[in-house]
């Protein structure tokens, strides 16, 4: 998208509206996303404020926004109790989660953020945890017929499916309730099993920030198929009642760190239905962000992450603003279909960029 089509983008939200209501919008865990700041205060053109909060003051998105704020870690006691108060204080209508090991403790605690008149956009507790555990998320696609990964849910399981020709060398090793690019390896031989495997327990143990990463009575560190193939990227966009919308598809092109780096957008039917089958099955809320790798025509499922992912703005780039879209469902407009359509073809890469410090 143009840098100056932004406010074509918006024009069919109501300014009179706007103008009556609070329309703040608070982005927890903001990090490094100032791109996603600046999408929503492009919509909101300065008929409301962005409130962004983080656990580190010296974050780009801190700075990108029109308030920020420091919060305790999702896992302390008082994270919770601190981000209602910042949404009550600000009158925040909607308050969206950007860290996968964030959301279920917003989840978890949805009335009381609805009681200061704040709507998180975040599914329910059960569509989170499926979406964070990698096995869970295994059994999801087999109960409706979706392609993925043979996975072992453990060592012994890995080392029998081995034995018996269900699972083959190269292995993807990874933690079962990671997110990102923590803790993958690809095991192409049996001798670096145990070493690999001794590895990654290590390093998941040493991250205490998290909780997720070792959940109690299960096991840490899953065995899947390699598989090789063309990625993809899905956003699957649900309503606020997580009635199913839209899919755009991302042809993935480059990675760094987890993140989709260089991407182009296409039309792809049989994707697109796929998109439309899994957000008709999950009934999140909001964004999802699907990782696919299709091989020999057929797509299988890597992962579900239901937030704005690292691949939503090549889609905002190719003309579509889910950002305007669930403003607009928050406040019982109906959205600009524009805002929920892509070009093809559109190739972007991710640059790196400097944010001013303007509160010094």
């Amino acid at each position: 998208m143009p840098v100056n089509s932004a406010h074509k983008q918006v024009e069919g939200l109501d300014r009179e509206l706007l103008k009556r209501r609070q329309t703040n919008v608070l982005l927890s865990s903001v990090g490094r996303r100032s791109y996603l700041v600046q999408y929503f205060r492009q919509v909101l053109e300065g008929n409301g404020l962005v409130i962004a909060t983080n656990s580190l003051t010296d974050s780009p998105g801190m700075k990108a926004a029109n308030v920020s704020r420091i919060v305790p870690a999702a896992s302390d006691d008082c994270f919770v109790d601190e981000l209602v108060a910042i949404c009550a204080q600000h009158q925040v209508l909607l308050l969206f989660s950007l860290h996968d090991w964030e959301a279920p403790f917003i989840a978890s605690n949805l009335e009381h953020f609805l009681s200061v008149g704040t709507i998180p956009v975040v599914s329910k507790l059960e569509v989170i945890d499926l979406c964070l555990d990698k096995m869970m998320t295994q059994e999801f696609a087999h109960r409706y017929g979706i392609a993925c990964p043979f996975t072992a849910p453990n060592q012994s399981e890995a080392h029998r499916a081995i034995m018996s020709g269900s699972l083959r060398m190269p292995l993807v090793i990874k933690p079962r309730f990671g997110q990102g690019s923590i803790g993958v390896k690809t095991i192409c031989d049996e001798a670096d099993f145990e070493a690999i495997h001794r590895h990654l327990m290590n390093k998941i143990g040493s991250i205490d920030s998290n909780q997720l990463l070792t959940a109690a009575g299960k096991d840490s560190l899953i065995y899947q198929q390699y598989i090789e193939g063309e990625e993809f990227g899905l956003d699957v966009v649900n309503d606020l009642n997580g009635k199913f919308v839209v899919c755009f598809v991302k042809r993935k092109i480059a990675m760094r760190a987890g993140e989709t780096d260089i991407a182009e957008t296409v039309h792809d039917h049989i994707l697109e239905e796929l998109g439309r089958r899994i957000g008709n099955a999950l009934g999140h809320v909001g964004l999802l962000d699907v990782d696919l790798i299709v091989r020999d025509g057929v797509p299988y499922l890597i992962e579900m992450n239901p937030r704005f992912g690292g691949h939503y703005p090549f889609s905002h780039m190719a003309g579509a603003n889910v950002p305007a879209a669930l403003l607009a469902w928050a406040l019982g407009v109906e959205p600009d279909p524009s805002w929920l359509r892509v070009r093809a073809g559109v190739k972007c890469f991710k640059d790196i960029t400097l944010v001013v410090d303007k509160r010094r």
